[in-house]
């Protein structure tokens, strides 16, 4: 090689101070957000490693896919995607940070930069295999459906990643996800529902079970407030939830969405249960005098609450629900399934699917056609009569 060439060749041969040889290059990405020049070097021990580098940065630079180098781990991406949150509700924000801390337990440690699509391929397998932890206790693997919910997140982390220059690709999105069967939900028929409804017609929380199966969330009822509730005008307006989140405990939040807050019209009947609940707790309230936990004045006094004005936890809400299908002989199903009865008997009647979608206060209508509406066996038995009493009629001519 000649003296010009050497003097040309952007690869430089160095000798450390320990002896050793290496070859250096420095390529110049342009200007910093500062305005200086963005000069980056690089060194390698052979010189074919060293060219063969070069040749992808130059080209990864041309086609707008250049990463600067950092050192963060995986660990400290988590880190900073969870704490650009900030606009979560706090059960999504608990389901985030429990989800991505299976990913910083297991893989935290690595390199942002080096993580390959193998070791989200082990992640998969160990979270199948023994990912579930209730306190020190380990239990059975995750379902598939929470592995997948685990591979989106981390999915999101390295997008965010991408578009701050420091990956070129999702590895994440390269795994293969377990295949989850889609849970049936279990929803009562109209004379179910009308069953349970005379079982309870004497219960205290009458008019609350009336509301769940009126449609309302959980977090819904447990969060109504009579403030929110105008007998006159037979409406009731969702603004509040209560939840139930683990490591909080119970917290007041805004409705699940935009068209969560929603203005709904009662029937006589729910009018009615209603009206017998607020008297009910105007005679408690005198009753319990100063252990009351609400004054007489309140306006964020909640609807459903216990003798002493004691808002319920979400969970013993759920278990109780459970305890009344039982004693009413119908067949139990959770309490979120309600909502599910509600739009599936809505949706037999006819009722249009927009109108189901926005009396639920779902995101969009076809979220509510196919996760809330489902078939149930008479339907299915009426649509079988219906369809061979037709085919009988064109057989004989009819």
């Amino acid at each position: 090689m000649s003296a010009t060439a050497r003097k040309t060749d952007p690869i430089k041969k160095i000798t450390t101070k320990a002896g050793e040889t290496r070859y250096r290059f420095i390529i110049d990405m342009g200007k910093r957000p500062d305005g200086k020049r963005d000069q980056r070097c690089y060194t390698y021990a052979r010189l074919g490693d060293a060219r063969a580098a070069r040749a992808k940065i130059i080209s990864d630079r041309t086609r707008g896919v250049m990463v600067k180098p950092t050192k963060i781990s995986l660990a400290e991406a988590i880190t900073g995607w969870l704490e650009g949150k900030r606009n979560l509700r706090p059960s999504t924000q608990r389901l985030y940070t429990d989800s991505l801390r299976l990913v910083s337990d297991r893989l935290g440690h690595i390199q942002l930069q080096s993580l390959t699509k193998a070791h989200v391929d082990d992640l998969v397998t160990d979270l199948l295999a023994h990912g579930r932890r209730i306190g020190n206790v380990q239990r059975p693997g995750l379902s598939p459906r929470s592995v997948n919910v685990v591979l989106t997140l981390l999915g999101s982390v390295l997008d965010s990643a991408i578009g701050q220059d420091q990956l070129t690709r999702n590895v994440a999105k390269m795994a293969e996800r377990p295949s989850q069967r889609k849970k049936d939900m279990n929803t009562w028929t109209e004379r179910q529902a009308a069953a349970f409804l005379e079982s309870v017609a004497d219960d205290r929380l009458s008019a609350a079970w009336q509301l769940s199966l009126y449609g309302l969330r959980r977090g819904e009822v447990l969060g109504l407030r009579w403030s929110d509730v105008d007998l006159q005008a037979k409406t009731l307006t969702i603004r509040k939830t209560r939840l139930e989140v683990t490591g909080a405990g119970v917290i007041k939040g805004e409705p699940k969405t935009e068209r969560g807050r929603r203005t709904l019209p009662l029937d006589d009947a729910l009018v009615a249960a209603l009206r017998a609940l607020e008297t009910r707790q105007k005679r408690e309230r005198l009753a319990a005098g100063e252990a009351y936990q609400c004054c007489r004045d309140c306006s964020d006094a909640h609807v459903a609450v216990n003798e002493y004005g004691v808002p319920y936890r979400p969970e013993w809400f759920s278990d109780q629900f459970r305890e009344l299908s039982k004693a009413a002989g119908l067949p139990v199903i959770r309490l979120h399934d309600a909502r599910h009865t509600c739009g599936t008997l809505m949706h037999l009647r006819g009722v249009p699917t927009a109108v189901i979608s926005k009396w639920l206060g779902h995101a969009t209508a076809s979220f509510t056609m196919s996760t809330y509406v489902h078939s149930q066996d008479e339907a299915l038995a009426a649509a079988g009569a219906i369809y061979a009493a037709s085919i009988r009629a064109s057989q004989s001519g009819v």
